[in-house]
């Protein structure tokens, strides 16, 4: 939900605050640590392969 300041107009005759849906961009999404559940961030590691995989930072395991 966005708060949105609007201008008296005919649909909106007394103006005010209006709170609306938007979009979130996606630099401003985390992904979900797979051991706790909650957001972290992510880092990038080889691993015992040689492939580069994804890993949280918080817990340190990989994310698939």
């Amino acid at each position: 939900m966005v708060s949105k300041h609007t201008k008296p107009n005919a649909k909106n005759p007394q103006g005010g605050i209006e709170h609306k849906e938007a979009p979130i961009h996606i630099s401003n999404l985390n992904v979900v640590d797979p051991k706790s559940g909650k957001p972290t961030r992510i880092g990038r590691k080889l691993n015992a392969d040689g492939a580069l995989v994804r890993y949280s930072k918080k817990s340190g395991e990989e994310i698939k």
